[in-house]
């Protein structure tokens, strides 16, 4: 499915909602994160940033004025205390609102990244007193060598990228995939059942017809997704692993699943039949494996699907609604693939 430079009404209605979710200062590497537009997107439409916070009603010269390091150290620091820690971006950026500090810019106000910025933090809470020394013994500080080591280590406990085509249940399904419970999530149910159940959603909101089997029933696939009028059909299986799915010795397991409902599949009508593996990431060497055991059932393909890559599938779907078809999606998964982002 190719994915289209989006036009200037959308990028107008992603930085809308932005400005309700960063804020009216937000810099464009901090809009960039957090809504992954591209840069280049934005110049191609409004020339550079600037005009394009105009476009939104913003002042382009909010955060031209350099605030000194004293008075940015000290609203870090008030974060880093009401946390009790180094905080990651997604607790940095919530209490960055909640606090209302000006720390909007401290990822990009270094030319080393965050690392670089710490590194002067460090030194100025050395020097200062003995409550804001108690900072340097907290974790999660940046490593030097790495632009933005933050960034990646509290994701879970704070607020996921913005995804403004994105429905709420599937915002978090990265986090899940990693075996992570996501924030404000009320659900009783297990995160390995959870992932489980967006994953059916996730394939629910591209059009497919969705059964759900359940997990641990029988020697059965975790759901079916099925489009009638294309005959395709996709045997799907969504794994949760903290470090990365390694097949081991379920190619049994799933030689069963294609099998069994291969040929249930057949018998309704579907043609064109997919085995689709969702999870945080996978291996080339294990695709190669399963392909080569699944190569004599009705499996047409076999798809490994990363949870981020398939959130970016029903993203673009929704965005590009009008001229999106399932279709578009058996073609991508054609020819046993790793689906990566």
């Amino acid at each position: 499915m190719a994915v289209t430079r989006r036009t200037k009404q959308e990028l107008i209605d992603i930085g809308v909602a932005a400005t309700a979710k960063l804020g009216r200062d937000f810099g464009q590497q901090q809009f960039c994160n957090a809504t992954h537009v591209k840069l280049s997107e934005i110049k191609y439409h409004f020339g550079d940033f600037g005009p394009f916070r105009e476009a939104l009603g913003l002042s382009p010269n909010e955060l031209t004025v350099r605030l000194p390091d004293e008075e940015i150290f000290a609203d870090y620091a008030k974060i880093c205390l009401h946390l009790a820690k180094i905080p990651g971006t997604g607790q940095f950026r919530k209490a960055t609102r909640e606090l209302n500090t000006r720390t909007h810019t401290v990822y990009t106000r270094e030319p080393g990244g965050m690392a670089a910025f710490q590194k002067k933090f460090r030194e100025w809470l050395a020097a200062g007193d003995d409550e804001r020394k108690a900072i340097l013994s907290y974790g999660g500080w940046a490593k030097e060598g790495q632009e933005d080591a933050t960034d990646t280590l509290d994701e879970t406990n704070g607020e996921p990228h913005f995804h403004p085509f994105l429905p709420g249940c599937l915002q978090y399904l990265e986090v899940l995939a990693r075996g992570d419970m996501p924030p404000y999530e009320s659900s009783d149910l297990s995160v390995s059942t959870l992932f489980e159940r967006r994953t059916a959603d996730a394939f629910k909101c591209l059009g497919f017809e969705i059964q759900q089997l359940g997990q641990g029933a029988g020697r059965n696939a975790d759901s079916l997704a099925c489009a009638p009028r294309e005959r395709v059909a996709l045997i799907i299986d969504a794994k949760v692993r903290a470090n990365g799915y390694v097949l081991g010795t379920e190619d049994r397991k799933f030689l069963d699943y294609a099998i069994k409902h291969g040929t249930e599949l057949q018998h309704q009508g579907f043609e064109h039949l997919y085995f689709v593996v969702v999870g945080p990431s996978f291996r080339e060497a294990d695709l190669t494996k399963l392909a080569e055991y699944l190569a004599n059932t009705a499996i047409r393909s076999v798809a490994m699907i990363t949870a981020r890559a398939l959130m970016r599938m029903v993203e673009d779907s929704i965005r590009n609604r009008s001229r999106f078809c399932l279709s578009d999606i058996s073609k991508e998964m054609f020819g046993n693939k790793i689906i990566m982002k």
